[in-house]
C-alpha cells in the first residue's frame, strides 16, 4: 500500500515532467548544466523524485530485479553484451557477473560495482549502461583480464535497513578471497560510494588476515555523511546553494522517518556507518588502511560543482586523502584543471589519488547521466576513450583514464 506522501511524490513527478516538457522551448532545462538538453533534464527530475519517495514507497520505482535489468540491457545493446563471458550469471545469491574474464587467474583484477540509490532505490538502467561503457572503454590489453561483478544487495524499501548491505558485501568478498582471488577494485556511486568507504573501515575493525584490502576505490559522488547538519541548509553551504539544481535535496534527506527506517539503531558517529558524522575527523583513521596509504593502491573521487554533497565530499577528500581542493568559484561550465582537479601523483611511499570536480555537474552524473556513450560504443565497438566528448562524458572519461593508469 502506497502512503499519501508517496502518492504526492508520484503526482508531482508526472506534473513536473509535463510542465518541464511544455516550458522547455522558452524556459530551458532544469539547471545550468542541462539548460539546452530536455532528455538530461528529465533524467535529473526522475532521479530527484525517485529519491524523494518515502523509503517504503520506493518500491514504485524499484519493482524489477537486477537480472531482469541486465537482460533488458542485453536486448538494447546486443553488440556490447554478446561477447561478455558469463554476462548476467550469478556468482552467489548476493552478486551477478557483468563479465568474468575468460581463463582468469586468481591475481587478475575484479571490479565489484556497488550501485547508488540511497540504499532504497533499485539500480537504474542508466547506471547499468554506464558501468558497461566504462568496461568497454578500458584499454583492450587490460580489459582482457578484467572482470566486473555486480553486488545485488538488498534494498531498504523492502525492509532491509543499513548494514544489511555491508554484511552481504562481506559475504561475497569473503567467498572470493577464500577462493584465492587477491586483486579487488570497487566502483561505488552515491550510496555505493558510502558502502565502499565504510567497508574498508569494517575490514580494519575486523582485522581478518584472510581478507585483503581493495587495491583501488572509484568513488562517484560518494554519500560520506548520512546525516546532514541543519546549518548545512543555510546560505553558503552546498545543500542550500544547490537545492534547486541537484538530484539530492535537503528537504527529503532530512526527513526524520527516512533516517529512522534507513539507519535504525546504528550509531551514525562511527566510521563503519557514517564517516562524515564522526566528531573527530583525522587522516590517521584512513592512513592506517593500505587502500589510502600504501604504494600500489589508489583512490579516485569525482563529484559535481552543483551537487548538494559538494561540501561533504570535499571534506572527506581532505581528511581521508589530504586533498587541498576547496569549493571553487562558479565555473560557468568551464573546466580549469588547477581549480577542479588534484592528484598527489603517487610515489614510492604512498597510494595514488585523483579528485575531480565537474563544472556545473550534479550528483552521480557519471553513472546516472552519461549512459548515452554506450550507444556510441554499440555503433562503434572500437571506440576509444580519447574519442569521446570530454564535457558530455566528464566522469566516464576520467574513470576510464584512471583505470588505464592503475590496472
Amino acid at each position: 500500500m502506497v502512503s499519501v506522501h508517496g502518492l504526492q511524490v508520484l503526482a508531482s513527478l508526472i506534473f513536473e515532467s509535463l510542465w518541464l516538457i511544455i516550458t522547455f522551448p522558452y524556459k530551458g532545462g532544469i539547471n545550468e548544466r542541462y539548460r539546452n538538453n530536455l532528455t538530461q533534464s528529465l533524467k535529473v527530475l526522475f532521479c530527484r523524485k525517485s529519491l524523494a519517495f518515502p523509503i517504503l514507497d520506493a518500491k514504485i520505482v524499484s519493482f524489477y530485479s537486477n537480472s531482469f535489468l541486465f537482460s533488458l540491457t542485453a536486448w538494447q545493446f546486443p553488440r556490447v553484451t554478446q561477447g561478455l563471458n558469463n554476462y548476467n550469471v550469478r556468482y552467489d545469491k548476493n552478486s551477478i557477473w557483468l563479465v568474468e574474464a575468460k581463463n582468469r587467474s586468481k591475481d587478475d583484477p575484479i571490479i565489484i560495482y556497488l550501485h547508488g540509490g540511497g540504499y532504497y532505490c533499485q539500480t537504474a538502467p542508466t547506471q547499468a549502461q554506464s558501468i558497461l561503457a566504462i568496461y568497454s572503454l578500458v584499454e583492450p590489453s587490460k580489459r582482457e583480464k578484467l572482470s566486473v561483478l555486480f553486488l545485488d544487495y538488498s534494498l531498504a524499501s523492502y525492509g532491509n535497513e543499513l548494514l544489511t548491505q555491508l554484511h552481504e558485501l562481506t559475504a561475497t568478498y569473503t567467498r572470493l578471497a577464500k577462493e584465492g582471488n587477491t586483486d579487488f577494485r570497487f566502483i561505488g556511486d552515491s550510496a555505493g560510494g558510502h558502502l565502499s568507504t565504510t567497508f574498508t573501515q569494517y575490514l580494519y575493525k575486523e582485522q581478518n588476515p584472510e581478507l585483503p584490502y581493495p587495491r583501488s576505490l572509484i568513488l562517484v559522488s560518494p554519500w560520506v555523511k548520512l546525516g546532514a547538519d541543519k546549518i548545512q541548509h543555510t546560505e553558503g553551504h552546498s545543500y542550500y546553494d544547490n537545492e534547486a539544481r541537484d538530484v539530492v535535496q535537503y528537504s527529503f534527506f532530512s526527513e526524520p522517518d527516512r533516517g529512522a527506517l534507513l539507519v535504525n539503531d546504528n550509531n551514525v558517529q562511527t566510521l563503519t556507518v557514517s564517516p562524515g558524522n564522526t566528531p573527530d575527523k583525522k587522516n590517521s583513521d584512513w592512513a592506517r588502511i593500505p587502500t589510502y596509504s600504501k604504494p600500489g593502491y589508489s583512490v579516485f573521487v569525482v563529484l559535481g560543482e552543483h551537487e548538494s554533497f559538494l561540501d561533504d565530499i570535499l571534506e572527506f577528500s581532505e581528511y581521508a586523502l589530504r586533498s587541498p581542493l576547496k569549493r571553487p568559484a562558479e565555473s560557468g561550465g568551464v573546466y580549469d584543471p588547477k581549480k577542479h582537479s588534484w592528484t598527489n601523483g603517487g610515489g614510492s611511499n604512498e597510494a595514488y589519488f585523483e579528485v575531480f570536480i565537474e563544472p556545473q555537474g550534479v550528483h552521480d552524473a557519471g553513472l546516472f547521466l552519461e549512459n548515452a556513450v554506450l550507444g556510441e560504443i554499440e555503433d562503434n565497438p572500437n571506440l576509444k576513450v580519447t574519442q569521446i566528448n570530454d564535457k558530455e562524458y566528464f566522469g566516464i572519461k576520467r574513470i576510464v583514464e584512471f583505470l588505464d593508469k592503475t590496472l
